[in-house]
């Protein structure tokens, strides 16, 4: 998690927001992904999607302590981010298991994030158009 959570912020020399495949995060670990032709140490897509859920929580709180520190267009960019990877996750046939049971936190971290922007456009801290 923390690995796409520092990519996230622009590490790694990409812009920042984007996202790490799950080829490079085994790759920065080390470690290849999802092996299915041999027994050994990887990484699978089911820990790779706990890590974008878990990026998603972190990014909930982000967006709150930016608006604390007065960075008021963090929470746009991470607003939209957070979206994107929302409607990617209710494109998928998760199973009753563990990640889907995890996944269904990720409505209520949008809403969380959704609340930061439109309080800060309530107190015209960020333009109309934007939010």
């Amino acid at each position: 998690m923390a690995v796409v959570f520092c990519v996230w912020l622009g590490a790694g020399g990409k812009p920042q927001g984007s996202l790490p495949t799950i080829e490079e995060v085994g790759s920065t670990l080390g470690v290849p992904a999802n092996v299915k032709d041999r027994d050994t140490f990887h990484i699978t897509t089911e820990e790779y999607l706990h890590a974008l859920i878990s990026l998603i929580e972190e990014l909930a709180r982000l967006a709150v302590n930016s608006v604390t520190l007065g960075d008021f267009q963090r929470p746009l960019q991470i607003s939209k981010f957070v979206k994107d990877l929302h409607a990617g996750f209710q494109i998928l046939n998760l199973k009753n298991d563990p990640l889907r049971r995890k996944s269904d936190s990720i409505k209520y971290n949008v809403k969380k994030i959704e609340d930061v922007v439109y309080d800060l456009s309530l107190r015209n801290l960020v333009p109309r158009s934007t939010s």
